[in-house]
């Protein structure tokens, strides 16, 4: 099996350099700056731009002559397809699926010629890794000048808005694209060069979405966490507060969700009535807060047109609006 140790090198080199760096007279070099020449290394002979599972790539390490028929690609030991020559010398195929890796790591490619030896490199291939929409996932995923990109998949059952929230990173630009088909090219979610975190609200048709996570600038390599939804999340933790009608369930960079006893509809529902959900992104990720009417003790709670229009207009209690899913009850 292939192990992604790439990203665990870069932060082992880190802590060890800064651990054994920091010395009583502080003349040591700054342990970022070696970060910096990690973030630039090469990881691979070849880096495409997509290299994900199902994505056409082009090989122009030398000049390819004759048939398509005339050639084999092997990909850590998996077949290509789709192979093709365009005319200008390159070599096309389609990325084939390789068992057992999650993360963004370097593999040996094998082509042959007519059955015999023609050119052997390394490559970055990158795997599609599938997010359930509103749920915690434990992935921390790698990017670098030198490694740019990072795939994620989700499935949509009908046409709606979807949340892309990324964050947990430092001093890097990361920017957010999506593929309806893995040979197709990319739409642009959000490209605002935001450093720490990246969010944006998207209308998507149903089906099955390609998500790129991109690396377009920064001094060091960046390890981001993922969150997408389509509204109301699985919450990890949640702050209630009752006596104003409200409870939050955040999402963030939790792994468990905290089930339904402990939820905010678990723990409110036989005592308040709910009257809309706002899902709204942050620096910290996905949270969706619960309106409620009729708190105990008094009050006047929300109605679900108050709580829409906290939700959705600026200056309202709430955060980051224009991104935010409203849901009735």
């Amino acid at each position: 099996m292939y192990r992604n140790r790439k990203a665990w090198i870069y932060i082992l080199l880190f802590y060890t350099v800064g651990f054994a760096g920091c010395k009583k007279d502080n003349s040591s070099t700054d342990p970022l700056m070696y970060l910096v020449v990690l973030n630039s290394l090469p990881v691979a002979d070849i880096v495409f731009e997509k290299g994900f599972p199902g994505s056409d790539n082009a090989v122009t390490a030398t000049n390819f002559i004759g048939v398509a028929g005339d050639y084999t690609v092997t990909i850590g030991g998996e077949s290509a397809t789709g192979l093709n020559l365009p005319g200008d010398g390159s070599l096309e195929f389609i990325m084939p699926t390789v068992s057992g890796i999650t993360e963004n790591t370097t593999l040996p490619m094998v082509i042959t010629k007519n059955g015999n030896p023609f050119l052997a490199k390394t490559v970055r291939y990158r795997p599609i890794i599938d997010i359930t929409l509103g749920a915690p996932n434990s992935y921390g995923r790698l990017v670098s000048a030198s490694d740019q990109n990072s795939y994620l998949k989700i499935t949509l059952g009908s046409t709606g808005d979807v949340l892309f929230n990324i964050f947990g990173y430092l001093g890097a630009n990361l920017n957010l694209y999506y593929y309806s088909n893995p040979t197709g090219s990319k739409t642009t979610i959000v490209e605002n060069e935001k450093l720490g975190a990246q969010f944006k609200k998207t209308n998507l048709a149903s089906g099955t979405y390609i998500i790129e996570v991109r690396y377009t600038g920064g001094t060091i390599p960046a390890i981001y966490r993922p969150n997408i939804a389509n509204g109301q999340i699985q919450a990890t933790s949640v702050l209630n507060w009752t006596s104003s009608a409200l409870c939050y369930e955040k999402l963030g960079g939790g792994i468990t969700y905290v089930g339904p006893t402990q939820d905010c509809n678990g723990l409110n529902s036989a005592s308040m009535t709910r009257t809309g959900r706002c899902t709204y992104p942050s620096d910290d990720g996905i949270t969706t807060r619960n309106y409620y009417i009729s708190p105990p003790g008094g009050g006047p709670g929300f109605t679900t047109s108050y709580a829409e229009f906290t939700c959705t207009v600026p200056g309202n209690g709430s955060y980051n609006e224009a991104d935010a899913i409203f849901e009735d009850n």
